[in-house]
């Protein structure tokens, strides 16, 4: 996924005009612009995520890892992460190619795709924060 978002912004990039939006409010409306060179943030904070997210599965007894016990294997943490990955990389990806749309003028707005995304990703983390209750009541009526 990484990728498909630096390659995309790569190719799109010469099209670009020199002025692109930058932020969106709640609504999805462009609310500031930016020159386009500052297309490259996202990329480069997508590629600081994944690093990160590699470096954090590296590793599952860090006491920066705060994930459920159950959790604190190798492969059940790398899939952990992945899970929690994948909608953030989606998010990233949507929202560059719908800033190039909007810059293209072939769309006006940010879609409702990234309330889905959001919403995925939320479910994720929903599942971690649910595992790691469950695990705090059974430990706590164990002692």
């Amino acid at each position: 996924m990484l990728i498909v978002i630096w390659g995309f912004t790569g190719i799109k990039y010469a099209e670009l005009p020199h002025i692109i939006p930058s932020h969106f409010d709640f609504y999805g409306k462009v609310d500031g612009e930016s020159e386009k060179a500052m297309i490259w943030i996202l990329p480069c904070i997508a590629a600081f995520i994944s690093l990160l997210f590699f470096g954090i599965s590296r590793n599952p007894n860090s006491p920066l890892v705060n994930v459920p016990r159950s959790f604190r294997n190798k492969e059940k943490l790398e899939l952990y992460m992945f899970s929690l990955q994948l909608p953030v990389m989606l998010l990233f990806l949507d929202i560059i190619v719908e800033s190039v749309r909007i810059a293209e003028g072939k769309q006006t707005e940010l879609s409702s795709a990234i309330f889905f995304i959001l919403a995925l990703m939320f479910a994720v983390i929903g599942v971690g924060l649910v595992k790691s209750i469950q695990e705090g009541v059974i430990k706590k009526s164990d002692d």
